[in-house]
């Protein structure tokens, strides 16, 4: 899709931040040295499968370290330093789901 993939949390480990629901839209295509912390990233995990997590510190090795918004979440620990080549993409517009009560939406 001209370098962008669209997902769809699911799962709430970046509640209440992302919802799960909500969907992301991410480029493919960036200079991954722009990076920094905040960034919120695409990740193929070998042990977690495709995850969205922010990236919450990059070491002296050039590793990236990541974080769930829920405290729930896999921990940065669990998860461990991640290369710049398992990084898929670096979120550019985030799309909440509307508000509902009981299948209703709230105006």
């Amino acid at each position: 899709m001209l370098g962008f993939t669209l997902n769809r949390v699911e799962g709430d480990s970046m509640s209440p931040l992302i919802p799960a629901g909500t969907y992301v839209l991410f480029k493919r295509f960036y200079v991954k040295k722009w990076l920094k912390v905040g960034d919120l990233v695409k990740v193929n995990h070998p042990k977690y499968g495709i995850i969205i997590k922010s990236i919450v510190y990059k070491d002296h090795n050039g590793f990236y370290w990541l974080v769930g918004e829920n405290e729930y979440s896999v921990t940065t620990a669990e998860m461990g330093p991640i290369s710049k080549a398992m990084i898929e993409g670096k979120s550019c517009l985030v799309i909440k789901p509307k508000p509902h009560i009981n299948g209703l939406p709230l105006s």
